[in-house]
């Protein structure tokens, strides 16, 4: 922690690998809260991560390099969506809360966007 109260990143214990993995373990273990998991992780930063990538996709596309190489760039986010979606899911159920059903069509109505777009 540094003298004006902030953390700084260095002060992150599971660093590295571990920190990676804590991530992925920690969002499909339901351990993330679904309010967050949800907007933050799947809508606002998975959203990013495919319009950044359609970006590129088609920037390769205009420079009239490989269609294929654009294709792959352009689904290089799918594996990391899949993840988000089937977290969302689970820990939509684990939460047992009300609105569980609502969360659960808004991921898959944006998992079938991103994976459409």
């Amino acid at each position: 922690m540094t003298q004006t109260g902030q953390f700084h990143p260095s002060d992150n214990r599971l660093g590295g690998q571990e920190g990676m993995s804590a991530f992925f373990k920690r969002r499909w273990n339901g351990e993330v809260p679904l309010s967050q998991l949800f907007w933050r992780d799947m809508v606002v930063v998975g959203s990013i991560i495919n319009i950044a990538t359609t970006i590129v996709a088609l920037l390769i596309l205009a420079a009239k390099m490989s269609a294929l190489l654009a294709v792959a760039v352009h689904l290089i986010p799918l594996p990391y969506n899949l993840f988000l979606y089937g977290s969302v899911l689970r820990t939509a159920d684990m939460a047992g809360i009300p609105n569980a059903r609502a969360v659960k069509i808004g991921a898959t109505l944006w998992i079938i966007l991103a994976s459409l777009l």
